[in-house]
């Protein structure tokens, strides 16, 4: 570099040596030019702090956009990001409004912490699992890209990924319906352009499936509970088979909700939209009642202290490792209910006595576990005849 030349083949040692700008200048900073990579520049302040810059037209107007401050951005680094932008240039894009763009996008986890969630709390009964599917399942897949980063074909990969590792088609169906809605309230709050769920099918659910546990498996499960280091989620996951409840109504469930001494468990509001009383087993109130209570939380299963009065995260990472210590297979949390409903039918109860159980609006629901009381039907046809025959020997 010829001393006092503004415009040089920029190099590390020159760059360390430029002095600082005179505090007495009437300018701000003193700007080099790189020879070496056209609208590379270097500006240096009065403080002799030096930052990256690169200089283009865009439509007949002159623009500048920072790169990066020196040393910690090296000289390769911010010629290597000026052929970027140049290149930018060169589509007809402005760096510096794609910059604005970029910058005025948040990231996906934080839009679905941040204003996604404080919506669906104020709107959504279900708000609780909004959020543990978003900790789950969403955020761990896309929360470090922007919104508008999120395209159609990725949201499908999920989606199908998903149902490979395992998870049932209700559930990637609700994890896909979750995604559309967040979506769909960035395109209404003019975030994104477009909604990248839209036009995704959901996947044919079948409700009509059929896994119970045997008597060995339920052993091999409690064995595998008893062993797990998370005993609050192995109480969680006793009861869902002790109870028959749903994963999310025992989420939801509060203490003022139970009472131990009448053996009742009140759900303010079930899947049918209406209050149902579980009845409560001596074993699930044994279970219920070693929940501590915590001070500002009213769940039955809280979640972290720093969540405040939250419930705690859905187990399911807790259930697949049970599950795989267990040795069971083809089985999902949910089918702990079918379960309850099974043992239900083996010791006597009625398909009425289940739907009530079970709290089906409709008894059409519940008719998937007729087959398992074939055998008592039989007894009592049999007693019919033994009836009758007797009546006859009179």
């Amino acid at each position: 570099m010829s001393d006092g030349s503004k415009k040089f083949r920029f190099t590390k040692r020159d760059l360390e040596n430029l002095p600082a700008h005179p505090k007495d200048s009437p300018s701000r900073e003193t700007e080099y030019s790189d020879t070496e990579c056209v609208g590379l520049k270097m500006l240096v302040n009065r403080q002799g702090r030096k930052f990256f810059y690169y200089r283009y037209s865009h439509k007949k107007r002159r623009h500048g956009i920072k790169i990066g401050e020196f040393p910690s951005m090296s000289l390769v680094e911010a010629r290597q990001r000026a052929n970027e932008l140049r290149a930018m240039v060169d589509r007809g894009i402005d760096p510096q409004a794609a910059k604005r763009k970029e910058n005025s996008v948040p990231f996906f986890k934080s839009f679905a912490l941040d204003q996604y969630m404080p919506y669906a709390e104020n709107t959504k009964r279900s708000h609780q699992d909004d959020r543990s599917r978003l900790e789950q399942h969403l955020i761990p897949q896309f929360g470090r890209l922007a919104l508008d980063a999120i395209t159609t074909q990725m949201v499908q990969h999920f989606l199908a990924d998903a149902l490979k590792k395992g998870l049932a088609p209700a559930t990637v169906n609700r994890l896909r319906s979750l995604l559309h809605r967040l979506f769909g309230l960035a395109v209404q709050w003019e975030i994104i352009a477009k909604n990248p769920v839209h036009g995704i099918p959901k996947f044919q659910e079948n409700n009509q499936r059929q896994r119970f546990l045997n008597a060995d498996e339920i052993r091999a499960l409690y064995r595998a509970l008893d062993d797990d280091p998370n005993p609050q989620a192995a109480d969680f996951i006793r009861l869902l088979l002790l109870t028959g409840a749903r994963v999310g109504e025992l989420l939801n469930a509060e203490h003022a909700h139970i009472d131990l001494e009448a053996g009742i468990w009140r759900i303010p509001r079930s899947k049918s939209g209406k209050a149902r009383i579980v009845p409560l087993n001596d074993v699930a109130k044994a279970l219920l009642g070693r929940q501590a209570k915590r001070a500002g939380n009213a769940f039955v299963f809280p979640g972290a202290e720093k969540y405040g009065n939250a419930r705690m995260a859905h187990p399911q990472h807790a259930f697949d490792r049970v599950k795989k210590r267990a040795g069971l297979t083809d089985f999902r949390m949910h089918d702990l209910r079918h379960t309850h409903a099974s043992l239900a039918v083996g010791r006597g109860s009625s398909l009425y006595d289940v739907q009530k159980l079970l709290g089906h609006s409709s008894p059409n629901m519940t008719q998937r576990y007729a087959h398992l009381a074939d055998g008592r039907l039989m007894q009592a046809s049999n007693g019919v005849a033994d009836a009758v025959e007797e009546a006859i020997r009179k």
